[in-house]
């Protein structure tokens, strides 16, 4: 599926807002541990922009520096006022923002590309027909590739 451009996306109660003006290079579905937990649910989906093709549009954030799930730091940002975590910076990856698709206007036109750390997944949530990896992939630029032929 090929993504209109740019995807736009913001919190619940629209005091945030943000722009994605470029083709992401992945999403993937996560099941470690700290997603499951910083989401109440099984899994998160992650969806990796480079900065540069990344902007708030309107609003701003709070936010804190929590590990991931390797150890390293990732600042969350969330609303201030509905506290919908709308995007996360990898502080060890300052090039790249991890985006919550799910706060998209459109998040149904992007699927994941591979769902990792299946290795703490719920057996019940792994989905059936999406690649699994039992942490993270080694190759991931080849995920890239693919994710970025399928919705270029």
């Amino acid at each position: 599926m090929t993504l209109t451009l740019p995807l736009d996306g913001g919190c619940i109660c629209g005091a945030l807002r943000y722009r994605v003006k470029d083709l992401p290079l992945a999403v993937f579905m996560c099941h470690c541990d700290n997603c499951q937990k910083r989401t109440g649910s099984a899994f998160s989906l992650s969806m990796i922009v480079w900065r540069k093709d990344f902007e708030t549009t309107s609003g701003e954030t709070l936010w804190c520096d929590l590990p991931g799930g390797s150890g390293a730091l990732h600042r969350q940002h969330v609303c201030p006022h509905c506290l919908t975590r709308t995007h996360t910076e990898m502080m060890a990856h300052p090039d790249i923002i991890n985006v919550r698709p799910g706060t998209l206007d459109r998040p149904q036109a992007v699927m994941p590309v591979a769902q990792v750390w299946t290795s703490a997944a719920h057996p019940w949530a792994l989905a059936a027909d999406i690649r699994c990896f039992e942490e993270n992939p080694i190759d991931v630029p080849s995920l890239v590739a693919e994710w970025r032929a399928r919705h270029g």
